[in-house]
């Protein structure tokens, strides 16, 4: 698919200040806004209300149905890890509302928690994990303007503008090998670019993956596939087969060549990497399909087959038109 620019890696410096960071999106240079986030419309609002839901388990208890049996306390021995992370899912519908839906650890989710508005504003999110504890820890968020917003542990901040260049834009984990959870964005030609993450959340420039990509209806992925702790996708192309690239870890080329998964795959409309969403230390993946039923397909660390039998989580998704 082609070979990175030999740029070297602009990664931060522990002297550097915000101030002068700059983020160059689609070739052109951009500003980031200040810790208190932009004036319109943020997703920093739903994130805090999601920690405060994932936080405070007994809440279930005096909360009204159908926020009803959340999660637990989660133990030392329940946590994800930077190459399966366990995220929980968020999903937003045409309305603009988006929700909660905490991992029940078995594979599937529990009860519904109402988040937020306004969300028919946003048209990509993706969760991250930049601290690599296992955790989401932020989102990247973009809205109908082109801003790309990010909002987590490192504040809350618009990157800057043009990013309704591409169609696809989402983070499968650490790409280029320096621990934060880096972001792969398509543009409308078929050109996939990676944008390395900075731990405050800011981007450094672009870097050239390679053209092609526009065959690929779908592309996702959340953390390792193959067992080898980098950080893998996956891509359904027109005909329907599913694709797997191997992460390298490299920025400079960051997949390896793609290997067939199999046949069949347009009866899916979205794909969703989720992580290890059953707790058994290897990422997963979710796809809906075309009559609205979510389906589990839980990974199993093969190197060239990287999913087990798909199961069955429930049907009634096709309300939603995010879900990350």
């Amino acid at each position: 698919m082609g070979n990175l620019s030999g740029r070297k890696r602009g990664r931060v410096l522990s002297g550097l200040v915000t101030a002068a960071i700059a983020t160059a999106l689609v070739g052109a240079a951009s500003t980031t806004a200040s810790a208190d986030g932009p004036a319109g419309p943020s997703a920093a609002k739903a994130l805090q209300k999601a920690e405060q839901a994932k936080k405070a388990p007994q809440a279930a208890k005096k909360a009204p149905k159908p926020r009803a049996g959340l999660l637990r306390a989660a133990t030392a021995d329940d946590k994800g890890t930077a190459a399966a992370p366990q995220f929980d899912l968020y999903a937003a519908d045409r309305d603009g509302l988006v929700y909660l839906y905490m991992a029940n650890g078995n594979g599937g989710f529990k009860d519904a928690w109402f988040l937020d508005s306004g969300w028919q504003n946003f048209t990509e999110a993706t969760q991250v994990d930049h601290d690599r504890n296992g955790e989401s820890d932020g989102w990247y968020v973009r809205h109908a303007d082109g801003q790309l917003e990010y909002t987590g542990e490192a504040g809350n901040k618009m990157i800057g503008g043009g990013w309704n260049a591409y169609d696809r834009v989402f983070s499968p984990g650490d790409v280029g090998g320096a621990g934060e959870s880096d972001l792969l964005a398509r543009d409308k030609s078929g050109v996939l670019w990676l944008y390395l993450a900075r731990p405050d959340g800011t981007l450094t420039d672009r870097y050239r993956v390679g053209g092609g990509w526009d065959q690929y209806t779908d592309i996702t992925g959340r953390g390792d596939l193959n067992g080898d702790g980098k950080a893998d996708i996956v891509a359904k192309d027109k005909n329907g087969d599913l694709w797997f690239y191997k992460g390298t870890g490299n920025y400079k080329d960051p997949f390896e060549s793609r290997v067939k998964v199999g046949g069949g795959w347009n009866m899916f409309d979205k794909l969703v990497g989720i992580g290890d969403l059953d707790h058994d230390g290897r990422s997963d993946l979710l796809a809906r399909d075309k009559s609205g039923v979510l389906w589990l397909y839980k990974g199993n660390g093969n190197q060239t087959d990287p999913f087990d039998n798909r199961t069955k989580i429930g049907p009634g998704w096709d309300k939603f038109s995010l879900m990350f």
